[in-house]
């Protein structure tokens, strides 16, 4: 057991490291502006962008993880109304996002 605890730990620390930070971004939702969404990754790009228009939310961009998008919530949009659409998780664009969370380097439009 005493050989194991330097691995125990490794693999203690890597949890908490990878864990804490989606928590934190999980904990952090907005509920207006920009947010990270994360659909079901095996609905199409249609699919995905239905689901957003449905819960009243504009498309910012598609995340590099399948099924994650970068969403403007609208007045009329709600982290609920996004649920409601089939959202498994609503999430700091920062965090989930990566890189770029203005939309407009996405498009090719000057920011």
């Amino acid at each position: 057991m005493a050989s194991r605890l330097p691995q125990i730990c490794l693999g203690l620390m890597v949890a908490l490291i990878t864990t804490v930070p989606v928590t934190g971004a999980i904990m952090d939702a907005p509920d207006q502006g920009q947010a990270a969404v994360l659909l079901d990754p095996r609905l199409s790009r249609t699919e995905q962008l239905q689901r957003v228009a449905e819960a009243g939310a504009e498309l910012v961009r598609f995340g590099a993880a399948p099924g994650t998008l970068i969403v403007n919530m609208t007045d009329i949009s709600s982290p609920e109304a996004l649920r409601a659409a089939g959202a498994w998780i609503i999430a700091d664009p920062i965090i989930l996002g990566g890189c770029s969370v203005d939309g407009s380097q996405s498009r090719g439009i000057p920011a």
